[in-house]
């Protein structure tokens, strides 16, 4: 009987967060989705692998270490839909193509862009 009750406890408990997610503010418009790709050595900073400011953005990040990394990593947020995809470096932006790429100059001019 106790597993019967426990069921349909958890039905109703994820019918009501399905109608809640239904319903929320923002729920028809979803946030846009923002991508860097930036060279791996346009994002160090100093002895450090990663620019600590790169782990503090509201973005997907890729660090492509040759021309075929930042190929790909660019064609795979292009077909996954960004609504904006910012690209910062000599191959970064060598492979940038199609209408949600933003070509920027360097790490500063991309953590700008991405916040926009």
């Amino acid at each position: 009987m106790t597993g019967i009750a426990t069921g349909l406890a958890s039905l109703a408990a994820t019918g009501a967060l399905a109608v809640g997610a239904a319903f929320a503010p923002g729920a028809d418009h979803p946030a846009p989705r923002t991508a860097i790709v930036i060279d791996a050595p346009a994002a160090r900073d100093g002895r450090a692998l990663v620019d600590p400011r790169l782990r503090g953005v509201d973005a997907d990040v890729r660090l492509p270490r040759d021309a075929a990394e930042a190929r790909t990593d660019v064609r795979y947020f292009a077909a996954q839909g960004y609504d904006r995809v910012v690209v910062a470096g000599p191959r970064s932006t060598a492979a940038a193509d199609g209408p949600a790429i933003v070509a920027v100059a360097d790490l500063p001019a991309a953590l700008s862009a991405a916040t926009r």
